[in-house]
């Protein structure tokens, strides 16, 4: 099923047949498969929809923090969650642009596209093309040539200390808890038990505070940094190099597909967010796949939401043996160890 972004752009194809385009933010479905326009290139920080459009695309389909490297007339951006994000994908994709190419950003009407006018004010005046299915589509024409993009100048860094460790964090926009230590993170690593040497796991590790703190704390174990968003690899490794650990590594993820094998612990402040939209189904089937990812005596360590019954799932998988480690007037830190099974 095509996502409404997807039904409108198709509804407007003509709009763009004549020239090339590269679509960024491309949500999880089938529009590539479907585009009957002109030359069509995607973006994505998300290996899901990357997988999705590489199979129709090819090396057309990109998976990356930002779109750089190619030329096309035409670029358009699926509004994302963080404005912050929308400014620095506007910023690279304006970049790629001859003078006369065509800057557009879509969304929907909830994800604020209302905003698209101050967003693409900077290069140039912007104007409505479109709307339909509870959405909207901008579009400027650059009148002057854009500055080059570089990532580096839109990355954060800061320094915080968590259960009796100092981390240096680099992030980016679009990742998870931007800038700051979230307080979920936070109650997770103060409840945590020993952290044990072996194999450990940061399931959706953002820009890797949690996989950072793990090897800080197990100089010897081996820390696997899992996650979706081609943003957060990018701030996990920067984080690790700034740190100067030797002993992780990051590997872009649909769930636990990337990796095999069992684990002595898997540590988590699990996602709940697709793009704009909520969505828990990576977190289920973690849960799921857990008891049987985990060794003897293996430790699962989980934050979420006070108000998600994620006790029911880990109790089906762990002998009802699911502990509750802390918690706050907004989260919860749950504890189950693995049989190995």
């Amino acid at each position: 099923m095509l996502s409404n972004i997807s039904q409108l752009l198709l509804r407007n194809q003509d709009h763009f047949a004549q020239h090339s385009l590269l679509v960024c933010q491309s949500p999880r479905d089938n529009l590539a498969q479907q585009w009957e326009g002109g030359p069509l290139y995607t973006h994505h920080t998300d290996f899901v929809a990357w997988q999705m459009a590489e199979r129709a695309l090819g090396e057309k389909a990109l998976f990356a923090p930002a779109p750089t490297g190619i030329e096309v007339d035409q670029a358009l951006l699926a509004m994302p969650k963080s404005k912050d994000e929308a400014r620095m994908l506007l910023a690279a994709l304006a970049a790629l642009l001859p003078v006369g190419g065509k800057l557009l950003l879509a969304g929907e009407n909830k994800s604020g596209i209302k905003s698209a006018v101050k967003l693409l004010e900077p290069y140039g005046e912007p104007v409505k093309i479109d709307s339909a299915r509870h959405c909207s589509l901008f579009e400027v024409e650059l009148t002057e040539k854009a500055p080059a993009f570089n990532l580096a100048d839109w990355q954060q860094t800061f320094e915080l200390t968590v259960a009796g460790e100092n981390l240096k964090v680099v992030s980016l926009p679009g990742v998870f808890s931007h800038g700051e230590l979230d307080s979920a993170t936070a109650l997770l690593l103060e409840a945590l038990p020993r952290v044990k040497s072996g194999r450990l796991l940061d399931f959706g590790c953002g820009a890797g505070i949690i996989g950072s703190y793990l090897a800080k704390k197990a100089p010897d174990a081996q820390v696997e940094m899992l996650d979706v968003s081609a943003l957060a690899i990018a701030a996990s490794e920067l984080t690790l190099k700034a740190n100067g650990i030797e002993n992780a590594k990051v590997t872009a993820s649909n769930g636990l597909s990337a990796l095999t094998g069992r684990f002595h612990q898997i540590i988590t402040n699990p996602p709940f967010h697709t793009g704009v939209g909520t969505d828990y189904s990576a977190t289920e089937q973690l849960l799921a796949e857990a008891p049987k990812r985990l060794i003897q005596g293996g430790d699962l360590v989980l934050v979420a939401n006070r108000f998600l019954k994620y006790e029911p799932l880990l109790a089906a998988g762990f002998n009802n043996k699911v502990d509750t480690l802390a918690q706050s007037n907004k989260f919860k830190v749950l504890y189950c160890r693995g049989s190995g099974r």
